[in-house]
């Protein structure tokens, strides 16, 4: 848990919710003291989900592609992306689709290369 701003803040990331996990009873006492303590105070609890963005470059590293390859996909409406400024912003969501359909791409150009 961090303090930002004088506000508890807890961060939980998918990867810390697995079902039958040791681990995920860390997270959710950290939750439950978070409340408690906000609650102690008198003030109520708001939990909402935050979606985590990359930049282009950071999905170009991540698909293993330009980041003019990303900008012109963009550009293509391909991958969806919501622009901040002169700044794009790719949700992780549209990371993972658009790696997965790279996936599917390479995987038929190899079948067609396999002779049964």
């Amino acid at each position: 848990m961090s303090v930002i701003v004088d506000e508890p803040v807890l961060t939980v990331s998918p990867e810390m919710v697995r079902i039958n996990s040791s681990d995920s009873a860390d997270w959710m006492a950290a939750f439950n003291r978070l409340v408690i303590g906000v609650a102690a105070t008198g003030r109520s609890v708001q939990v909402r989900p935050v979606d985590t963005t990359y930049t282009p470059a950071e999905v170009a590293r991540m698909v293993d592609v330009s980041k003019t390859t990303v900008l012109r996909r963009i550009e293509d409406g391909t991958i969806k992306a919501s622009k901040r400024g002169s700044h794009y912003r790719v949700p992780e969501r549209e990371v993972i689709r658009y790696s997965r359909c790279l996936m599917r791409q390479m995987a038929g150009l190899l079948a067609n290369d396999i002779d049964f």
